[in-house]
């Protein structure tokens, strides 16, 4: 049996749902009204930070009576995850610091900078309930703009051993070249992302928005290196790898004329501040300064003797090191710090400096508990870290050893001078010359002759006080080729008429005019005994 339809009731009802059809959703209109929602941030002490946001709108006319007290953020806090007592916290702002600018289609809404997307125990949140459909979380954000890591390049390198690792590069805008800043990062920041070596302190960002004019490597590591790496073959073997590989990416810069070879620094903190020691010991010779903060235990056992950092580090006397760690550091012992720095000093070095944070210190500046490990906060803010960085210079060694222009020169003295510019490792052995045992030259000497640049004039008398003879600095400089194979073009030079064949220090000379390193005169005489002066040692070391 059919059922009966009330007709009068289903055209009620069709008026009704055609009614409503006309009148807009206000939902979907006001979700409809914001078309992109842009984030402005910089990395700041504890990461990355917000600055402000950019509302783009379909129909300002909208919000003609928009005011900063129609939002409320919720979830924003400095950064600082721990209070005095070790708790974690996030507690939102009571000022949010909201300023607004209308232009065009676009809402800029200026805010009290704020750890971005937020904390360990909520996500920010901006609300309006005079507005809903300006309100967003970090859901709703389409673009995140951060300054300076966004100059950043990506990139990889593959090492001529096969090890590939990721890196950014920041490039600086000069065209002539300018200093390197190698960063390496902390634990926290292993990855293949190849971002987070630049977002989670400024240790990658700090140099360039400081106002020096540098370019910055940044390589990620996939992941961390264990404790006490000396003991461990496995580890430290691919950790020198990853060194091998930096360094060929850093020669291949230098070629490319973007960097300058006298100006390289190495920054690492915590592993990376392990790490930059160990860089510095398999590369002595590249790095013109170093800073390095809260030190991992990757040189030897902190919890014994300065013995083995005085072994370890050695080749490390003439490079200048600003060691810095907070002294109760929970994280990393600052006995690394510590016995690195006291064997550096027992070593001789002059270049190497030392800064400890005490507690009282460090919770003066809000870092509390197991924060007491973040001493890359203040060493990074400090004017006078980042200066004395970029006043470093391997030139300055071959200023600080320059000879009197024309004077003659004594065999101490071109040892010293060598041993200087050349930065060369401690000796661990003692020499036989008897002239040397008060000579205040006797370190030098040698190293010199251990690295066998010199030789003694017999078995036990090295003659400190004797002129040097161009034949003598001709062997010296054939000795340094031979041991360094520097890449140098080997050209064909006439042959001295005033050295013959038989002469004692022949090849010697031929090694020099082929390298240019050395020159006859116009009438292609070499003068072998001629004593040098300071003016031609200075312009040989210069070139060495």
């Amino acid at each position: 049996m059919r059922k009966k339809i009330n007709v009068s009731g289903v055209a009620a009802l069709t008026l009704l749902m055609t009614t409503m059809a006309l009148i807009p959703n206000p939902s979907s209109a006001e979700a409809s009204s914001v078309s992109s929602v842009v984030a402005n941030t910089y990395i700041g002490d504890a990461g990355t930070m917000v600055e402000s946001f950019d509302i783009a709108v379909d129909d300002i006319s909208k919000y003609d009576r928009l005011q900063a007290s129609d939002f409320d953020i919720t979830g924003n806090y400095n950064g600082y995850p721990l209070n005095e007592a070790g708790e974690i916290v996030q507690n939102d702002y009571t000022n949010d610091g909201i300023e607004l600018s209308i232009k065009d289609q676009m809402i800029h809404m200026k805010v009290e900078s704020f750890r971005y997307p937020g904390g360990n125990l909520a996500p920010f949140a901006v609300k309006s309930s005079t507005y809903p459909e300006l309100s967003f979380t970090k859901d709703n954000v389409t673009k995140v703009n951060t300054r300076t890591v966004d100059d950043f390049k990506s990139s990889s390198f593959t090492a001529s051993d096969g090890a590939t690792l990721p890196y950014r590069f920041k490039e600086t805008s000069s065209t002539e070249p300018q200093p390197l800043v190698v960063w390496l990062h902390g634990g926290g920041e292993f990855g293949t992302d190849n971002t987070k070596q630049l977002t989670e302190n400024r240790g990658a960002t700090v140099w360039t928005e400081s106002g020096q004019d540098t370019s910055v490597l940044a390589v990620q590591y996939p992941q961390n290196y264990g404790w006490a790496i000396y003991n461990n073959p496995v580890e430290l073997s691919q950790m020198q790898a990853y060194f091998t590989l930096q360094y060929e990416l850093i020669q291949q810069l230098v070629d490319e004329g973007k960097v300058d070879p006298q100006r390289i620094y190495l920054v690492g903190v915590s592993s990376g501040g392990g790490g930059a020691l160990r860089f510095m010991m398999q590369y002595p010779d590249l790095f013109a300064g170093s800073i390095v903060i809260a030190a991992k235990d990757a040189v030897a056992d902190y919890k014994g003797s300065v013995e083995p950092f005085k072994q370890a580090l050695q080749s490390l006397t003439n490079v200048p090191i600003w060691l810095i760690h907070a002294e109760n550091d929970p994280t990393t012992d600052s006995r690394t710090t510590k016995l690195s720095y006291q064997a550096l000093t027992e070593l001789g070095s002059t270049q190497v400096k030392e800064t400890l944070y005490s507690d009282e210190w460090m919770k003066e500046q809000h870092l509390y508990d197991k924060m007491l490990h973040w001493s890359w906060v203040p060493a990074l803010n400090n004017d006078e870290v980042i200066d004395w960085l970029f006043d470093q210079s391997r030139s300055n060694s071959v200023a600080n050893s320059k000879l009197a222009a024309d004077k003659m020169v004594t065999r101490a003295q071109l040892a010293n001078a060598l041993a200087h510019v050349l930065k060369l490792s401690e000796s661990t052995s003692t020499t036989p010359f008897v002239d040397i045992v008060s000579s205040d030259m006797t370190k030098p000497i040698q190293q010199v002759v251990a690295q066998g640049l010199m030789k003694g004039t017999t078995s036990t008398t090295f003659a400190p006080d004797e002129q040097v003879t161009r034949a003598q600095l001709a062997t010296v400089v054939s000795n340094w080729s031979k041991i360094t194979k520097p890449s140098i073009e080997i050209k064909h030079a006439k042959i001295s008429t005033d050295v013959p064949q038989q002469h004692w220090a022949y090849s010697s000379i031929v090694d020099v005019l082929q390298m240019g390193l050395m020159k006859n005169d116009t009438t292609n005489q070499f003068h072998p005994a001629q004593l040098v002066i300071g003016q031609e040692v200075n312009d040989l070391l210069s070139q060495m």
